[in-house]
């Protein structure tokens, strides 16, 4: 085990439309299963929930962790004001943030990137399921190492435009070839240390600057598919762990 490991909250809403048969210990579970498997104990993943006292969520938690993963669909509604609060101040202020799939519409992911996180290019469940192709597109890119091009074949769409910010790096591009739709896994950062007057600077590779918080926002992720057990995906998760702590 490392003498300096990642300290990983994975969050979910406990969702009872998860199968058990694929996601015995719910999402959440599998997710941090995968990280503390991979990592060899560089990574110390443990998971919390909606149902938990706080809704898993205190300031006393979030300044324990480097990263937080939040996972959230049916139950966007049901997180308090107060709850999404503690997380966007905790990421403004240099927490690692890695939202997941329709984590786009959860009060943390809007509030942190101040955004709709709307689906402007629809999505779709088609029977049978939608096969997802991953283009690396910044294979230089933390995220990306040891990840290769790679299909998931059973996936819900969602279809560009998306409701965000600009990228600082689209790192993944998503293709659904029944209807020709193309989404991004994107990272961006948030807080102190970007210049919100900035527009195309003196030149000389003078930018805006970065904010103290890292946020990766991973497209894949439908409850009804075991995408969290591909390989690829904890592979991804890992990387993205360590890169929104600012370990690599």
């Amino acid at each position: 085990m490392s003498d300096n490991p990642v300290r990983v909250l994975v969050w979910d809403e406990a969702p009872t439309h998860a199968p058990k048969s694929i996601y015995p210990n719910s999402l959440n579970g599998a997710i941090a299963e995968g990280l503390n498997t991979l990592s060899g104990g560089s990574i110390i993943a443990t998971t919390a929930n909606i149902d938990d006292p706080n809704q898993g969520i205190t300031e006393e938690i979030l300044a324990a962790i480097d990263v937080l993963l939040w996972w959230g669909h049916a139950r966007h509604g049901e997180v308090t004001d107060e709850t999404a609060a503690k997380v966007i101040s905790a990421v403004h202020n240099g927490l690692g943030f890695i939202p997941l799939h329709s984590a786009h519409y959860s009060k943390t992911f809007k509030g942190v990137l101040n955004c709709s996180g709307d689906l402007m290019g629809g999505w779709r469940e088609a029977t049978p399921p939608d096969a997802e192709e991953i283009t690396v597109c910044a294979p230089k890119h933390p995220i990306a190492q040891g990840v290769e091009d790679f299909v998931l074949p059973q996936e819900e769409m969602y279809g560009n435009p998306f409701g965000v910010p600009p990228a600082l790096t689209v790192v993944f591009q998503s293709y659904f070839p029944l209807g020709g739709e193309y989404f991004p896994s994107f990272t961006t950062t948030v807080g102190e240390g970007i210049d919100p007057e900035f527009t195309s600077g003196p030149g000389g590779g003078v930018g805006q600057g970065q904010g103290k918080g890292r946020v990766f926002y991973f497209r894949p992720g439908h409850e009804a598919f075991p995408t969290y057990f591909d390989s690829n995906v904890q592979r991804i998760l890992h990387n993205g762990v360590l890169w929104a702590a600012r370990r690599i």
